[in-house]
């Protein structure tokens, strides 16, 4: 009791950063970059202890920069790579800083199919029908274990994390098809913390496009690509846990559904986005302005001047806008591009180089614990932050 007393009493030696007020270190070291705040954990247990303050991680969460992801897709057998680019915008210059997550250290596994993101968190799955789930926080390095909802199921493409807001849990939806060939398609969702899947009824037949990063509102988006139509945006409510539609701007007619494969959206800047890929040099962005309100739907990008590589079309992922105004976006699943719409010019970015092929999304860095999440869970610790959390536990005690 003695210690936690007195950690925050000045002493001569203190620094002067530590003899502010509790709330206000935490405010400002909310506003460092990632890559500083990898150093002030290891600069001494004080600052240990700020970061790792549960009030932290909220807080850094609302300012923490929105990153780039990826995930690489080697042709041969060899090790992936999971890396997080931040890309900072000094006028026509780019300023890059870039962590690069490996089993070792931040995630779990190597072979990554797939990944979805949420308030910071991954979701991460296999390549196989019967991998377990796993969500993490890359940055601490810390992961659970959630085994497939199915025994006598066939797992679908269908899934993704989200967060409840009203019940502050984050959530994993999952959808399969019964073995039995008149049973419909089904929805389960784990919530965190409870170490159980429970089912919530049919899940959308409709063959759909289910992006990385598509939660925005407590909700999951997705389109859909059946070749006999439907509806052009579909989501998943976290707090009620219902499906439901998200009216398309006007500009979507009935006709557009025939070419539903040419369709995408997503989250960009947070709010919601939909693209039709009606041109092979151009296409719009069309950019939900207020959720759920179908007139704030606004054409807010037009991307043109567009070089086709080749026969079909091409399918451009936005990801990020920059404070100039510039779009990173991810081309076909090969580059990453930067368009500047002042010029009307598309131009690789050459700060990532990959000679694979790679999944890229949008993903925001934070503290937050699993710890705190799933209370009632085995958090994993990877081997090389087994030292920070010892010094960590014992800065507290």
């Amino acid at each position: 009791m003695e210690a936690s007393s007195s950690k925050h009493e000045p002493t001569p030696n203190t620094c002067r950063l530590l003899q502010l007020p509790h709330p206000l270190i935490l405010d400002i070291l909310s506003r460092l970059p990632i890559n500083f705040l990898f150093h002030c954990r290891c600069v001494c247990k004080r600052f240990l202890c700020f970061i790792s303050d549960p009030d932290f991680a909220p807080l850094h969460l609302q300012r923490s920069p929105v990153c780039i992801l990826i995930n690489t897709r080697p042709l041969q057998k060899t090790r992936k790579r999971l890396h997080s680019s931040y890309v900072v915008a000094n006028g026509e210059s780019f300023q890059v800083s870039r962590l690069n997550f490996t089993p070792k250290s931040n995630v779990p596994i190597w072979d990554i199919s797939d990944m979805s993101a949420c308030n910071g968190l991954l979701c991460l799955v296999g390549p196989e029908k019967h991998d377990s789930f796993y969500v993490c926080n890359p940055i601490l390095g810390e992961f659970i274990t959630i085994p497939p909802p199915f025994k006598d199921r066939s797992r679908d493409s269908f899934w993704g994390l989200g967060y409840s807001s009203v019940s502050n849990q984050y959530k994993l939806l999952q959808s399969y098809y019964p073995r039995i060939e008149s049973a419909a398609k089904t929805a389960e969702i784990y919530t965190i913390g409870t170490g159980a899947w429970r089912s919530i009824g049919n899940a959308p037949t409709d063959l759909v496009s289910l992006p990385s990063n598509a939660f925005v509102n407590g909700a999951l988006h997705w389109h859909n690509i059946s070749p006999r139509g439907g509806e052009f945006i579909n989501s998943f409510d976290f707090d009620a846990e219902q499906f439901g539609i998200v009216p398309p701007p006007d500009h979507f007619k009935e006709s557009n559904k025939k070419y539903a494969e040419f369709t995408m959206t997503g989250v960009l800047g947070g709010c919601l986005f939909i693209i039709n890929f009606e041109a092979s040099t151009q296409f719009d962005i069309w950019v939900m302005k207020e959720y759920g309100v179908k007139e704030s739907w606004t054409k807010q990008f037009v991307i043109n001047n567009l070089i086709p590589k080749g026969f079909g079309s091409d399918f451009y992922q936005p990801l990020v806008v920059l404070s100039n105004g510039e779009i990173f976006m991810l081309l076909n699943h090969e580059a990453i591009v930067c368009y500047n719409q002042k010029r009307k010019h598309t131009r690789h970015a050459k700060f990532f180089r990959i000679r694979s092929q790679f999944d890229a999304i949008a993903y925001t860095p934070c503290f937050l614990s699993l710890c705190n999440v799933a209370k009632r869970e085995q958090v994993f610790r990877m081997q090389s932050t087994g030292v920070y959390y010892k010094i960590c536990k014992q800065a507290y005690l």
